[in-house]
């Protein structure tokens, strides 16, 4: 299965109008990576479809801080997880690590 359109990001996000299909797009390429990054590699199952289109979700709906009373909810998932990603891809594999004496 390919990766989904932004028509059928927009249609599960149910997002009118064309204003956000750059960054909707953005989001889907992001999702890629992410899913890449955790180790996936098949993606022609559509698990993979769905995988993608739920973590556009997860982005799209945490791209700005919730306010909840008077104190803002950080981008707790979205944000965290993309960080711990990019940090994991920053240490060394095992077959990287030099052996000491």
């Amino acid at each position: 299965m390919p990766l989904p359109s932004v028509g059928e990001i927009k249609n599960y996000l149910r997002v009118d109008g064309s204003e956000d299909d750059t960054f909707l797009d953005s989001l889907i390429e992001a999702a890629k990576e992410d899913l890449t990054s955790s180790g996936i590699t098949n993606q022609e199952t559509a698990r993979y479809t769905i995988a993608i289109k739920l973590l556009v979700a997860n982005y799209y709906e945490e791209r700005r801080p919730e306010v909840i009373g008077t104190s803002v909810a950080k981008n707790s998932y979205s944000l965290g997880r993309i960080i711990a990603q990019l940090k994991a891809e920053e240490l060394p594999l095992d077959s990287e690590l030099e052996e000491t004496p």
